[in-house]
């Protein structure tokens, strides 16, 4: 699946949806969001179950962490569906490279997360380093990371500060 793809999927339903936020964009879509301090290493997952779709997020994760789980998330249900129906996508480390799945969600995540235009015109401010970038942005550089890598694969100009950090959430 390529980055463009993703991307065209994340703006379909920016555009249907007219948010980023990714816990309305579930519920739009008529996914149950629960969370669960069951787990404390399991971030999030979702699965399907009598034709309704669930996403459980994790209740120890900040604010901050449960909108970047959840919209990991609708990555997988928007990108995966048929493989929710076989087996739930369980998400103990976020921003796994290994597998296919886990990297598309990630470029699912980056792309709804952060738009192009909010990282074109932040780009525009020679006097921030990455750093105050990504703060500005309210997102982790590894996130950012993500970001820029599907705006190069698009074609954009910019340079990667960060290789693809894949366990940055699992510290």
């Amino acid at each position: 699946m390529r980055c463009d793809y993703i991307y065209r999927q994340v703006e379909r339903l920016v555009q249907k949806y007219k948010t980023r936020d990714p816990i309305e964009l579930l519920e739009a879509r008529g996914v149950i969001v629960k969370e669960t301090s069951q787990y404390q290493n399991l971030k999030g997952y979702c699965f399907v179950s009598c034709q309704t779709v669930y996403t459980i997020l994790s209740s120890f994760l900040s604010d901050g962490e449960k909108r970047i789980v959840a919209a990991h998330e609708l990555g997988h249900i928007v990108l995966h569906h048929n493989e929710l129906k076989m087996a739930p996508m369980l998400d103990d480390k976020l921003y796994n490279m290994v597998d296919d799945t886990e990297y598309q969600a990630n470029l699912f995540t980056a792309d709804l997360l952060i738009s192009d235009q909010d990282v074109a015109e932040l780009a525009q401010n020679e006097d921030l380093d990455y750093f105050s970038f990504c703060s500005a942005l309210q997102a982790t550089p590894e996130l950012m990371s993500f970001k820029l890598y599907s705006l190069i694969h698009r074609g954009q100009n910019y340079n990667m500060p960060l290789d693809l950090n894949s366990r940055f959430l699992a510290k």
